[in-house]
């Protein structure tokens, strides 16, 4: 279970969450040139849909290949390895429907995105579900790997105490 925590008192908020974590791996974005591989990170939507929302931006920004994976329903990473500057990625990622908006938060926060690579506790391993075709590009010699922990569940209790001790109870995405 996840317990999300936030205290407002006049313009300040305090924020902690208690859950139970996973250790995972994955790689970045950021390549040795300063340009960027692209990844996404889709949640709830049907392959059908993921398939529809990437060969669109496949299209439109005349990208290679694009490989999608899956570990559960509703839930995908795609990879392509075209590479391109920070701004266009970006603009990349906003054109794509059904984006996983914690992942944007953190490629916006961190200057480069991060996909796992290793398996979530209680889910069966990640494998590839469809491939869009375009042109080949070659996967890159060497990319940047990276560990680091997230809470099992994505949603929990959300506990808000607000002015005046109001407290406001619910379940919210964290």
């Amino acid at each position: 279970m996840r317990f999300n925590f936030r205290i407002k008192k006049f313009n300040h908020t305090l924020f902690f969450m208690f859950s139970e974590t996973q250790t995972l791996e994955g790689i970045t974005s950021l390549q040795s040139d300063d340009k960027h591989i692209i990844m996404f990170d889709l949640e709830n939507c049907s392959l059908n849909e993921a398939e529809n929302t990437l060969m669109n931006v496949q299209r439109k920004y005349c990208l290679s290949d694009i490989l999608i994976t899956s570990d559960i329903e509703r839930s995908f990473r795609a990879w392509c390895f075209s590479k391109v500057d920070f701004k266009i990625y970006l603009k990349i990622l906003l054109d794509v429907d059904y984006l996983d908006w914690n992942f944007f938060y953190w490629t916006v926060s961190r200057g480069k995105a991060t996909l796992r690579m290793s398996n979530k506790k209680n889910r069966l391993p990640q494998r590839i579900v469809s491939v869009l075709k375009s042109y080949s590009v070659p996967i890159p010699n060497s990319i940047e790997k990276v560990i680091y922990d997230t809470g099992v569940e994505k949603r929990g209790l959300c506990i808000l105490l607000g002015e005046k001790g109001k407290i406001i109870r619910g379940n919210q995405i964290g």
